[in-house]
């Protein structure tokens, strides 16, 4: 880790010279270097921190088919914050917005943060609830039996999965 800048300057926020400020270039195993941003101001409290990739690759797309519920346990999806996660097979697309969150998971685990996000969906549109309840019995049942593809995409190339068996992913540069 390597300090790029550290100091006080001037808070974006308040305008007050009191934000001490700091970027370090950090390597990471999955993102490459990184730059990792952080801020306080001393003055009215306002906090930053932030995390940018410093290098970038080639898009990708990776073709991820979990054959039985051994694939979804034992293998890992690596999502970056500007990778999009979908599945022809059941039905979704998560996109990651204007800041994704990035994520170090199981298959099995992105499924779960699936059914989460589907129960939130039942929250916001209770009309919509015994199809959101078909789907996390579909999602359940692929976790247990695999039989599904995921299709991760990402501009940047950041985003990868990490198979049990290798034969079930395919790499596909855009």
């Amino acid at each position: 880790m390597s300090v790029i800048f550290g100091g006080e300057v001037t808070c974006p926020a308040c305008g007050a010279k009191t934000f001490r400020y700091t970027e370090l270039l950090y390597e990471t195993p999955f993102f490459g270097n990184v730059l990792i941003q952080s801020g306080f101001c001393s003055s009215c409290g306002y906090r930053l921190f932030d995390i940018d990739y410093a290098e970038v690759g080639r898009p990708t797309r990776i073709v991820f088919t979990a054959l039985d519920g051994v694939d979804v346990a034992k293998s890992f999806l690596i999502r970056s914050k500007t990778g999009s996660i979908s599945s022809p097979d059941l039905g979704f697309t998560l996109e990651p917005g204007t800041h994704g969150e990035p994520m170090i998971t199981t298959v099995e685990g992105f499924l779960y943060k699936v059914v989460d996000y589907a129960e939130r969906l039942k929250v916001l549109e209770p009309e919509s609830a015994d199809k959101v309840d078909q789907f996390i019995q579909k999602v359940y049942k692929k976790i247990d039996e695999g039989g599904f593809t995921l299709v991760v995409e990402d501009p940047l190339g950041k985003s990868l999965i990490l198979p049990y068996r290798q034969e079930s992913v395919r790499i596909e540069y855009l």
